[in-house]
């Protein structure tokens, strides 16, 4: 079972109900009826495809979570978010906290991977010596920010708060120099 398999099953509302049930421990038919709160004419079908997918074991009378099925596809999952952020990020300071163009940690104030990842968003996303409206600001930062830990918003707020954003009547800039890369602020 791969990640994307059990991500496809599960967005079914009926097999998630069946499998939640299964999950809070309904191992026979009745209970999977109760605790899903479904009628056995949807409910069979999708114990047999949960079966057929590899997420249910089926006894004599019972069924259980694959446990088996579900560790390995958590452990390909890691595995893959393991490569995908080595991949995508050479610098060891934005691990974990950028991963695949979206922000998806921030560390707290005062760590010093906060100012390289906020760096690396600032660098990225402005041009030195340019000036932006809010309204643009915010649609700028919005790609960092889908499905991430922060929205555009609180990011603005951040990269002002932090001082890689200065704002003046309305009106941002980047308030360091960055670097040619644009991987962050140049440190003096």
């Amino acid at each position: 079972m791969t990640p994307e398999q059990l991500a496809l099953q599960l967005a079914d509302p009926v097999l998630r109900r069946v499998f939640s049930a299964v999950a809070l421990g309904a191992s026979t038919s009745c209970e999977v009826l109760t605790v899903s709160g479904l009628g056995a004419p949807d409910a069979a079908p999708a114990v047999g495809r949960l079966v057929r997918a590899g997420l249910l074991v089926q006894g004599r009378g019972s069924v259980s979570l694959d446990d088996g099925a579900l560790a390995a596809a958590a452990r390909t999952a890691a595995r893959r978010v393991a490569q995908e952020t080595a991949n995508d990020q050479p610098d060891p300071r934005l691990r974990g906290h950028i991963r695949g163009g979206v922000l998806v940690d921030l560390p707290e104030r005062g760590h010093d991977a906060r100012r390289a990842v906020l760096g690396h968003i600032a660098g990225r996303t402005f041009a030195a010596g340019g000036e932006c409206d809010e309204r643009t600001v915010t649609e700028r930062l919005r790609p960092w920010c889908e499905g991430g830990a922060l929205d555009a918003v609180a990011l603005r707020r951040a990269l002002v708060d932090d001082g890689l954003l200065a704002r003046e009547s309305g009106r941002y800039r980047i308030a360091a120099p960055m670097s040619r890369t644009g991987g962050g602020p140049d440190q003096p």
